[in-house]
Formats: C-alpha cells, structure tokens, sequence
C-alpha cells in the first residue's frame, strides 16, 4: 500500500509539474473534463450542494483539484501507515483527499465565474473623479476614476481652462476625453 500512496503523490505532484514544463497539458485534460462536465449538466444532473451563498462542487472536474486531491491523498497515507491499522489509514487518507479536492475544486469554480465589468470612456463621464498628480496650468497631470462597483480607472488629465492647475486629492468631473486624455473641471464645492 505504500507503493500506492507514493504513486499517488508523485502523480499529485508530476503532472502540474510537467504542465509548467511543457504547457497545455492540463488544458487538454480539462477540455474533456469541461466537456464531461457540461454534458451532466444539459442531462440536468446538479454536481453542487448550495451552502448559504457557497456552491460546494462535488465532483473534482478539473486536473488541479485532482492531482491536489492525490497528493493529500499520498502524503497523508504515507504519513499514517506505520501509525495506525491499514483500514483506518485509508479511510482517512481517501477523506481528507476528496476533501482537498472539492475545495480547489469549488475555488476553481468560483474563479471561472468571476465577471469583469468594463466601462466606456462615455460611461465614466458620469463618475466622478479625484486628481492623482497635480495637473499643472496648460500640462498634464492623471485622474483617477472610481465607479460604484469599486472599479479604479486613470488617465492623462487637462484641465479645461488650460491657465488653471488643479491640485493632488481635488475633486473633479471629467467634461469628455480628448484622444486618451480626460478633460476636467474643479467640481463646485458645497
């Protein structure tokens, strides 16, 4: 059993190793891991458990959740077998492995999901600003713009009466861009 246990964490080892090494390895197992997967789902087979906002993933369906999966699975397997009865030693082993798993499993799932929002330069005139560096009379200086979702953009900055500098940390709102570069005016303070 302990030759198994060895197989398994060079194997948890080798492959991302090698994928490092010579690439695509893993992108060709996950495509049919992908394929594997989508083709449960269109047969409406649910491969998630719902806890609160979480969606745990069941099956490891990717090459990293499974090789984490085999290393653990290895490591722990070699660490107990000498310690404890060889039944037992497996039962853990096999746990903690599909343990390991789900979790890089269900971070994998997450990650793929995550959406990046983008915004137009039309868009962000609707924001406001704040000076980043001091826009200097008739130069340049950067404007940073946040957006509701906590988006940051920058840009080169002009202000808009070219004899007025406008200083570090001052409010703004961008009027429109010119080229690349946004043209802006001191906002009203209250």
């Amino acid at each position: 059993m302990e030759r198994a246990y060895t197989i398994c964490m060079i194997i948890g080892i080798g492959i991302p190793l090698l994928s490092l090494i010579l690439g695509q390895i893993t992108n060709i197992i996950d495509g049919f891991f992908d394929g594997l997967s989508g083709m449960l789902e269109s047969l409406h087979i649910d491969l998630n458990i719902e806890i609160g906002t979480m969606h745990l993933c069941l099956l490891p369906f990717s090459v990293q959740s499974i090789c984490a999966g085999l290393l653990v699975f290895g490591a722990l397997g070699k660490m107990l077998i000498h310690k404890s009865n060889q039944t037992l030693c497996m039962i853990i082993a096999v746990a903690f492995g599909y343990l390991v798993a789900i979790i890089v499993q269900t971070l994998i799932h997450k990650l793929k999901q995550i959406e990046h929002t983008t915004y137009s330069k039309e868009q962000l005139l609707l924001f406001d600003a704040k000076i980043v560096n001091t826009i200097i009379p008739g130069g340049f200086g950067s404007v940073s713009i946040t957006t509701l979702d906590g988006i940051t953009t920058s840009y080169p900055a002009k202000s808009v009466v070219s004899t007025e500098g406008i200083r570090q940390d001052t409010k703004v709102r961008v009027l429109y861009f010119e080229k690349n570069v946004a043209i802006v005016e001191k906002l009203e303070e209250l």
